[in-house]
């Protein structure tokens, strides 16, 4: 007996054994249950089973048909866009391979007008689910963006307009028109631009007096001409000559700089910065205190794009603001703000200067000179007194120049050094025998204050 109960665990086994061959033998691997298979129009994909083929069943033969090859091989074919369904049976009526099949649009013909249109760019085009991926490398943002485009139009696909927008003060947004860029729905932009280029613009505000600039010679034409004026169209004129000019003379009546701002930024980007600070604006409604705060100082957003042939399209709004009068009563407390704003948009070559103006104002002051008390006299007063009027016109400059920058090595930064002194040594004009390497030491604690990672 007890050898009997020993014999059945082996017993069961073996049939569990055998049971699980049979089943391998029966269900081919082909009847796996597998992800849907994609072709484009025109292709055809071979099915591979593991028994003899009794019958073929295709749900929509308009979309996708097929062709036994011999008794273990189906030819499917596409033919139109859409999505079936493929299922195989064996003789015994047992299911050896089913497919959920989507027809895609071919991409030869779109691959074949990007070689033309394109012959130096590197770019595959692939389906992947219902997607198509663009992947490669291209030379500026101008090809990645013509690339995608033509791409989502040939494929018909539904887009949405990614914009940028002018946002200030006194006016609804204004988009920019160069900056647009298009999400087509279905299109999966994956190209890369091989070195990824970035504009630096420098820009000199300048308040000038208006009698100078027409002793200096700039004219910036009739009305109805743009304000902005190319440097290149002056004669014997430099981007920075009004403001060498002006910080030679040092004399405010004539004009004074307001700010040099300095900014980079990479093509088919924005970037902003300000200098200056936010006044709370503290209003009393129902009792209740609000606080806003407004920002105020010196402003710089620009938003640029490299085009072919390394033109850079450029749009900036540069600002320069300062507190002026201040108007408060037991409810309010409104401060002012004096502001020069400027917004332009301009297309030039690399390393070219233009000059922004127009931005005129005009203030007039009156003065009156008398002596006490007999100037005051009616009438006989006039003899003892003196009046003058004088009108000052200013006007706003702005010298912007932009260059194509490219990253350098933290090596070749230079930074100024810091030469340690003693109180005698200032006293008597003494110089240091400290070297090179001291004066660098000495250096770093204070860059590292400011911010610099040494």
């Amino acid at each position: 007996m007890r050898r009997i109960l020993d014999l059945l665990p082996g017993f069961y086994r073996a049939n569990a054994c055998i049971l699980f061959l049979l089943s391998a033998l029966v269900i081919s691997p082909s009847s796996a249950a597998k992800g849907p298979l994609y072709l484009s129009q025109g292709d055809m994909e071979i099915i591979t089973v593991g028994s003899d083929i009794e019958s073929v069943f295709i749900a929509n033969p308009e979309v996708a048909d097929f062709q036994v090859i011999d008794k273990r091989k189906v030819a499917l074919f596409a033919k139109q866009l859409g999505q079936t369904a493929l299922a195989v049976f064996g003789s015994n009526g047992q299911t050896l391979a089913t497919r959920q099949v989507r027809v895609n649009t071919s991409l030869n013909g779109i691959a074949e007008q990007l070689t033309v249109l394109y012959p130096n760019a590197d770019v595959n085009l692939a389906h992947i689910g219902d997607n198509v991926v663009l992947s490669g490398t291209v030379a500026d943002e101008a090809t990645k963006d013509g690339i995608n485009k033509l791409v989502g139009e040939l494929l018909a696909k539904e887009y949405e307009a990614l914009t940028f927008e002018w946002q200030s003060d006194d006016d609804e947004g204004q988009e920019v028109e160069f900056m647009k860029r298009l999400n087509f729905k279905g299109v999966v932009n994956n190209i890369e631009v091989v070195t990824a280029k970035q504009v630096n613009v420098k820009l000199s505000i300048a308040e000038v007096s208006h009698a100078f600039l027409e002793d200096f010679g700039i004219e910036y034409g009739s009305e109805g001409q743009a304000a902005g004026v190319f440097v290149d169209r002056l004669t014997s004129f430099s981007a920075s000559d009004i403001v060498s000019v002006i910080t030679a003379i040092g004399n405010d009546s004539v004009g004074q700089i307001l700010a040099q701002p300095n900014l980079s930024v990479m093509s088919g980007e924005s970037a902003s910065f300000l200098v200056g600070g936010e006044i709370p604006v503290v209003t009393v409604i129902d009792n209740a205190t609000n606080v806003e705060y407004k920002e105020f100082g010196i402003r710089l957003e620009l938003m640029a794009k490299v085009l072919k042939d390394d033109n850079i399209k450029l749009s900036l709004m540069p600002e320069v603001s300062a507190l002026d009068a201040q108007y408060t009563n037991e409810r309010y407390n409104l401060p002012a703000l004096k502001t020069r704003r400027a917004r332009t948009t301009v297309q030039l070559a690399d390393g070219k200067s233009f000059v922004l103006g127009g931005l005129l104002s005009t203030e007039d002051r009156e003065s009156i000179s008398k002596i006490p008390f007999i100037g005051d006299v009616p009438l006989l007063g006039a003899a003892f007194r003196s009046t003058g009027t004088e009108r000052s016109k200013t006007e706003l400059i702005i010298v912007a120049t932009v260059n194509l920058v490219q990253p350098i090595e933290a090596q070749i930064i230079q930074l100024p050094t810091m030469e340690k002194t003693t109180s005698l040594q200032r006293w008597f004009n003494i110089d240091s025998a400290q070297s090179d390497g001291s004066k660098q030491n000495s250096a770093q604690p204070i860059y590292a204050a400011g911010g610099f990672k040494l």
